[in-house]
């Protein structure tokens, strides 16, 4: 009777605990910045959409047809440039323990793909003549 009780407690603090392990997709996400930046400034020579897929949400900040306001919509979108990917692996970091690595890839995959969609969408509207 004791050993059920203590595997049931072992299984307990496993499945909730939030070690050190959970928090390695956040860190990859810090050390990920800078060569997604220099990655960018690489793209930024292609043309908007090569940057678009790197930085959807940079794109989507910047786009004239959200008339954000003139002084703010700058920083806000260099924040966002250098906090996506820590975001990112702290979303990660939050549902690793819960659902599992697998859900949590696809979860970040999704808001990526999402913000590509979104900033192709505004570019679309901005000018409708234009091939995608």
């Amino acid at each position: 009777m004791a050993t059920a009780a203590r595997s049931v407690k072992g299984n307990r603090r496993r499945k909730g605990g939030s070690g050190w392990a959970a928090w390695i997709p956040f860190v990859l996400g810090i050390v990920v910045t800078p060569v997604a930046l220099r990655a960018a400034s690489i793209l930024a020579l292609s043309g908007p959409g090569g940057l678009t897929l790197l930085y959807p949400f940079v794109q989507i900040l910047q786009n004239p047809l959200l008339h954000g306001a003139n002084g703010l919509a700058d920083p806000v979108a260099q924040l966002v440039l250098y906090l996506q990917f820590p975001i990112y692996g702290l979303l990660m970091a939050r549902i690793i323990p819960s659902r599992g690595s697998w859900v949590a890839l696809n979860v970040v995959v999704a808001i990526h793909g999402a913000g590509i969609g979104l900033a192709y969408l505004l570019v679309h509207f901005q000018n409708p003549f234009l091939r995608l």
